[in-house]
């Protein structure tokens, strides 16, 4: 009983590390291509639709793949580049959420206008991108796998 059980567990861990990283990898460019949507369409689309406890939920998995010894996965071992292009795709997938959600404060609730909605996007995503870029170079990815 005790071997089934760990074999369906397995079975479900391995199911949500699988769902984790294909949202983590693909979610910002759906949500990107969302964003474009809003602009053209006018109208508000959902993106990832995860909201915030979502993407909380894929940092905690993220933190305890890095930190936990227990979980630590062996596939960083085998390609040391992988986690900190994971935690590349986790950031963009942030401000990728948030350049929607001001989107969405223009097509679906008119709080802002849409020059200010535009402005506050593209904001948005230069700020991100401008955060990664100093953060990989004051730890650069070579340091992180040195480590």
């Amino acid at each position: 009983m005790k071997k089934i059980f760990l074999f369906f567990a397995g079975l479900f861990l391995f199911g949500l590390i699988l769902y984790i990283v294909v949202a983590l990898v693909f979610g910002p460019l759906i949500t990107f291509l969302d964003l474009l949507d809003v602009y053209k369409l006018e109208a508000p689309r959902l993106g990832m639709g995860m909201g915030l406890e979502g993407i909380a939920f894929f940092g905690f998995i993220l933190f305890i793949s890095m930190k936990s010894r227990e979980l630590k996965l062996e596939i960083y071992g085998k390609i040391p580049v992988l986690l900190p292009f994971f935690q590349m795709c986790f950031v963009s997938l942030i401000v990728m959420e948030l350049s929607l959600t001001f989107a969405n404060l223009w097509a679906d609730r008119m709080v802002i206008g849409k020059a200010v909605a535009i402005g506050l996007s593209v904001l948005t995503i230069l700020l991100g991108r401008a955060f990664l870029s100093y953060w990989y170079y004051k730890y650069p990815i070579s340091y992180k796998m040195m480590r």
